[in-house]
């Protein structure tokens, strides 16, 4: 049974993501020229939405081998964060085989902390291990190796990408860390609290990427309007 503090901060969790589904839900209905972005911003914050009410009425966790795995968060974040990468590769337009090596990157980070969450002892840590230096990895990719690979058509969308881009590196930074103090590992949050910290970093993750990249879409907008205007012209 989830207590009455935890389920309070899941539902604001599942409050603040569906408020940030409306703007590029509004802006999905309402400019079709950055629609394939704003559907992708829609979908990070509204399948987190969805997950934190179902967590919020108890459909948050799994006993496996007598652990409790926070199944609906790792799944959330499974689908979210990819998402997310997505969305830093379509501004950076680096091709798809940059963005496959950050979306396998990304899985294994997620389903390192499924294993670390499930198991005990060494096997807890060492699989913890694996998605830190996988994690390692991913930042790597974000902040070297994406913009290198990058093909930005403007100093407004190079401004929108490194926000976002820092944003998410700088929050994503702070789990790893929250895990350690939290029951996972040296015990030294409380339940109650790792919920409340867990659902702050998403927030600030995903609705300020969001809120962050639909205040960009005037250069994307721009963009794909100068690419459809050439290509009616081939």
């Amino acid at each position: 049974m989830i207590e009455l503090n935890a389920t309070l901060w899941l539902w604001v969790g599942a409050v603040g993501m569906a408020l940030g589904t409306v703007p590029p839900a509004y802006k999905f209905l309402t400019d079709a020229e950055s629609r394939g972005y704003t559907a992708v911003l829609a979908l990070v914050t509204g399948i987190a939405a969805v997950a934190y009410a179902l967590m919020a009425q108890g459909y948050g966790s799994i006993a496996v081998g007598g652990n409790s795995v926070a199944i609906v968060r790792y799944t959330d974040w499974l689908v979210t964060t990819p998402l997310m990468v997505l969305y830093l590769g379509l501004l950076a337009r680096s091709g798809l085989r940059i963005y496959a090596l950050l979306v396998v990157t990304d899985v294994v980070v997620i389903v390192s902390g499924v294993v670390a969450a499930s198991v005990d002892g060494t096997a807890r840590y060492a699989a913890f291990a694996v998605g830190v230096v996988a994690y390692l990895v991913l930042v790597y990719l974000l902040v070297r190796t994406l913009p290198r690979g990058a093909d930005f058509q403007s100093g407004d969308v190079v401004a929108t990408f490194t926000t976002v881009r820092n944003l998410t590196v700088v929050v994503w930074t702070l789990y790893p860390i929250v895990w350690i103090l939290a029951p996972t590992g040296l015990g030294l949050l409380l339940p109650n609290t790792q919920v409340l910290v867990l659902t702050y970093l998403d927030l600030v993750s995903k609705v300020g990427f969001v809120v962050v990249a639909v205040g960009g879409l005037q250069s994307v907008r721009s963009l794909e309007s100068a690419r459809i205007t050439a290509e009616s012209a081939d």
